[in-house]
């Protein structure tokens, strides 16, 4: 099945209403059915210092997610991106994806970033979740910045029948880019699955923008620090299980259904 990926960068602000714009304006050059993949923590902004989330912000995000939704309706186009969130009164870093019809699903990041701990609440639920895309329902599941550290999680999440992984993060570091460059296409080559990934865009990016093959082949990646939007074709059948079906589940059993897998499915 072949599916187009709208894959956005762009340099988010601490302004909800800044982000929001940005986001609506890449929607805009969208087409019908593609799914557009944006960085963490766009929506909202992010920062080492998380002190600047507060009870306004809170608000602004909750009318900004209503906002979302009416423009994903409206374009028919399916939408993935990070933003903080609160929800009872805890923040979390979260991945959210909407749909063209307002379906919404969030994925909180499970492994927390030192500095984010004790500020956000970890989420506790590493699961996939349906993309309805036209009359097919793909699964696929999201993960968050640092979690390209913890390779189990996407064995996890490819085993539970994810197709693709798309990777949100929010990193400036030139150090780190060919490091984790290569964990990206590593963990797309080791789970045959398409792995998407969308930063920020920065001189000084630490992680690239780029589609990336389940034979670990880099498809698309976007100049490091210009806001931009690239339509890319994938190919669902390049999937395969024939590494995860080879696991010696005699020495190591990363299991296929767990604690951790509580999402739609």
């Amino acid at each position: 099945m072949k599916l187009i990926i709208a894959l956005t960068q762009f340099k988010p602000t601490l302004n909800v209403s800044e982000n929001l714009d940005k986001m609506i304006k890449m929607i805009t050059q969208t087409k019908e059915n593609d799914i557009v993949v944006m960085p963490e923590g766009c929506l909202s902004g992010y920062s080492h210092n998380l002190e600047f989330l507060n009870e306004n912000i809170a608000f602004e995000i909750e009318q900004a997610l209503i906002n979302l939704q009416s423009y994903t309706k409206k374009h028919q186009v399916h939408i993935i991106f990070g933003s903080c969130i609160r929800e009872k009164g805890s923040w979390y870093n979260a991945g959210i994806y909407i749909s063209p019809n307002g379906f919404k699903h969030i994925y909180k990041k499970v492994n927390l970033a030192i500095h984010e701990r004790g500020i956000l609440k970890e989420g506790n639920d590493l699961s996939c979740f349906d993309l309805d895309y036209g009359e097919a329902h793909i699964k696929v599941a999201i993960q968050l910045c640092r979690e390209i550290r913890f390779p189990e999680q996407w064995k996890f999440l490819s085993l539970n029948g994810a197709n693709i992984i798309f990777y949100l993060t929010n990193i400036i570091d030139t150090e780190e880019l060919e490091i984790w460059n290569a964990h990206l296409i590593s963990r797309a080559a080791e789970n045959q699955r398409y792995v998407i990934s969308s930063n920020i865009a920065h001189v000084e990016q630490g992680c690239s923008s780029m589609v990336i093959s389940p034979k670990g082949r880099v498809i698309k990646t976007l100049e490091v620090d210009c806001e931009s939007l690239e339509r890319i074709q994938i190919d669902l059948s390049e999937n395969s299980n024939w590494y995860l079906s080879q696991s010696r589940k005699d020495l190591l059993d990363v299991t296929a259904v767990g604690p951790f897998n509580n999402g739609r499915q």
